[in-house]
């Protein structure tokens, strides 16, 4: 049932202020709510802003609804809670209503009914999560959860992009999701259990909720450019394929040498693929010939997604000549500046890890394979990090990228 909301008056936000309930949060909570949509319900139905539905029990005879804003959930970029307060033909407060984890929840208070302090609506934050309850207690009883969500599953969700939104935000990129992950992962924090850090709703921007809601998508996209800009990301993968994707013992060879077909290490698609969906630019770097990579990487669905090839046959060198990786950075829309937010995967320390180290290309050794000497003849051939099959790499890749992120919160370590 659509809902009968009135245009809102000048009385309208004042007496919307005026009720605006205080919130408390988490001694330790780092996200607090900075806009507030106001609508007046003055029949039961929809709630102009979610998909929950409001009743009007007896004597209710307008619903004040508070649509808060947060730029940050833990888990995700922006999020939106409610509140509703339920008031009779004189304007008295009959009930209390909020938003949690997606369902609707009366707040009362065991023993003293509606939740005030002081005369004033008083509700309580899940940390990081925002869901509310009427009292601290209430919060024990998901407290594990809260827990492993503003620490293991921070950034879990990238970038919130729920159906009312979904057009304005069309552009976000897997790209995107990832920086907003990283930016969340490096804010993780085990949440406090103390509730004295206290937000007057009444001190937010109050708007109708229709202008709020024309204002979210420039917001999220202006919050998500600002973490594009600050927030450091890895800018390229670059892969080998003999012993690092393709198990090069289970080539078969033509009469003119090439390779006409081979079986990939395994989880080798599946880290490429995860790759890819991360938003990575992954670029095949690579010595052997064309037509070899073309049959055994296309049969297996690999090529289509790498950004860029470059293979010793086309380059005119091989590994660990620097032109093969300063064309690859090319072909990536990179330079030498950017070595540094680049990785280099693959099995031979000689070509693969010596030829990224000396241009200060992070060096990622893959040892699945015993044919290849595993000792490095000197410091050149040291890789930065050492995975044993590609089902490691999207794990590694993340673990290097949140360390990015604590480094930019905390240049010196504090």
């Amino acid at each position: 049932m659509s809902p009968t909301v009135h245009q809102l008056t000048i009385g309208d936000f004042a007496l919307a202020r005026q009720l605006a309930p205080v919130i408390r949060f988490a001694d330790n909570e780092p996200f607090l709510p900075s806009h507030v949509g106001i609508s007046i319900l003055d029949a039961p139905g929809r709630s102009p802003s979610s998909r929950l539905d409001i009743a009007f029990e007896t004597g209710v005879a307008k619903v004040i609804e508070y649509a808060v804003w947060w730029d940050w959930d833990i888990q995700h970029l922006y999020e939106l809670e409610h509140i509703w307060l339920k008031l009779d033909a004189a304007d008295k407060l009959v009930a209390v209503e909020a938003s949690s984890h997606g369902g609707k929840l009366a707040m009362t208070v065991a023993g003293s009914g509606l939740p005030l302090d002081g005369g004033r609506v008083t509700l309580v934050s899940t940390p990081g999560k925002h869901a509310f309850t009427a009292s601290a207690e209430d919060q024990t009883a998901n407290w594990r959860l809260t827990s492993v969500s503003c620490q293991e599953l921070a950034g879990l969700d990238g970038v919130l992009i729920n159906d009312r939104f979904r057009p304005a935000l069309a552009e976000v990129t897997a790209e995107d999701h990832r920086a907003v992950k990283r930016y969340l992962q490096a804010r993780a924090f085990l949440p406090s259990a103390t509730f004295e850090q206290r937000f007057d709703l009444a001190d937010s921007e109050m708007l109708s909720w229709d202008e709020l809601a024309e204002w979210i998508p420039g917001r999220v996209k202006a919050v998500l450019a600002q973490v594009r800009y600050e927030q450091p990301l890895l800018k390229a993968v670059f892969l080998d394929s003999g012993d690092t994707l393709v198990n090069e013992a289970t080539e078969k060879l033509d009469a003119e040498g090439y390779v006409t077909e081979a079986r990939l290490i395994p989880g080798a698609l599946e880290m490429v693929r995860m790759l890819a969906s991360e938003g990575y630019r992954i670029v095949l770097v690579a010595d052997g010939q064309v037509r070899s990579f073309d049959t055994v990487l296309g049969d297996h669905g690999i090529t289509p997604h790498f950004h860029a090839r470059v293979i010793s046959e086309t380059a005119g060198c091989e590994k660990p000549d620097r032109r093969m990786f300063d064309q690859a950075m090319a072909a990536a829309g990179l330079s030498a500046d950017d070595a540094g937010l680049i990785v280099m995967v693959g099995n031979h320390l000689e070509r693969d890890i010596g030829g990224a180290n000396q241009l200060g290309i992070v060096s990622i050794w893959q040892n699945w394979s015993k044919k290849r000497s595993h000792i490095p003849e000197n410091a050149q051939q040291v890789p930065d990090y050492t995975i044993r099959s590609p089902g490691e790499l999207p794990q590694l890749l993340a673990d290097i990228e949140r360390q990015m992120a604590r480094a930019k919160l905390n240049p010196a370590g504090a």
